[in-house]
């Protein structure tokens, strides 16, 4: 059965169900324009092969043009029984947030950013089992299911990472920078929790008295700027990183490096993952 136009005589663009190749997308362009769809499919196969958005229009034209025995789209449909079936809702939710940052990012097909690609093919999956019947119902289970495991499974390794990186959120994200300008400006402790922690020491006046500096971060960089005239010890240590102290580096699991000791001012300086880098002013 072919539609072509409606009661009002309006041509309507539907996906075809004769002589379609995947899902009637190229077949109802085709008609629609009075074109061969054999433009329509080597132009997509054409944007998979250039940079992989070929693919991802071809999913959002099959969301948004009705099939030729359907009155509405698989979004419109998803939109209208929102209330009494939320999970199309979702599922199309999921595709729609992983196509638009797909197509942002796209590079060459399938690179294109690895987790909204799963992001995808879950949205898919959610689409195509809430419109099953039995099967359908026990497909969302299993991916429901899948889904939450897979989170659960992520919030967990997170936490573990948190934790083995020494990592606090409640010392602060972003970038910060301490500029002390004598012994009695100096803090006992300065902490990050991720970021940039910079502490420059090149307005420090020669301390009369051991002092000890513990710098901590738990991921970024720790950078810290010494005087040219100051003698000063570093202890530095990374779980994992690299450390570059005074012209001396290391790096890999569970690093460490240390200065000669012996000198008034000691710096203590920790990162969990990331980089220590301790120099000293040349001017």
């Amino acid at each position: 059965m072919e539609h072509t136009a409606d009661i009002s005589g309006i041509k309507r663009l539907e996906r075809a169900s004769h002589g379609r190749m995947i899902a009637g997308v190229c077949g109802g362009l085709g008609r629609y324009f009075n074109l061969s769809p054999t433009f329509y499919r080597l132009g997509f196969v054409v944007l998979t092969l250039v940079g992989g958005a070929g693919i991802l229009v071809y999913l959002a034209a099959v969301l948004v043009i009705p099939a030729e025995d359907k009155e509405e789209s698989i979004a419109a449909e998803a939109l209208a029984e929102r209330r009494d079936k939320p999970w199309p809702l979702i599922g199309l939710g999921l595709v729609g947030a992983a196509l638009a940052v797909l197509l942002a990012r796209a590079t060459l097909w399938p690179v294109t950013g690895g987790g909204w690609f799963v992001i995808l093919l879950l949205g898919l999956g959610v689409l195509w089992a809430s419109r099953g019947a039995s099967r359908g119902r026990i497909l969302l289970r299993i991916v429901i299911g899948t889904f939450t495991v897979l989170v659960l499974a992520a919030v967990a390794m997170f936490s573990i990472a948190l934790a083995w990186f020494d990592v606090s959120f409640s010392k602060g994200v972003g970038d910060r920078v301490y500029q002390p300008a004598s012994a009695a400006d100096l803090k006992h402790t300065y902490a990050l929790g991720v970021g940039n922690l910079e502490l420059d020491l090149t307005h420090l006046q020669p301390v009369a008295t051991t002092t000890t500096i513990h710098a901590k971060l738990g991921v970024g960089k720790l950078h810290i700027i010494v005087p040219r005239n100051l003698p000063v010890a570093v202890d530095a240590h990374a779980k994992v990183g690299q450390l570059d102290v005074l012209q001396q580096h290391e790096g890999g699991h569970n690093v460490d490096l240390s200065t000669p000791g012996g000198a008034l001012l000691v710096i203590d300086a920790k990162v969990g993952a990331g980089q220590v880098d301790v120099e000293r002013v040349t001017r």
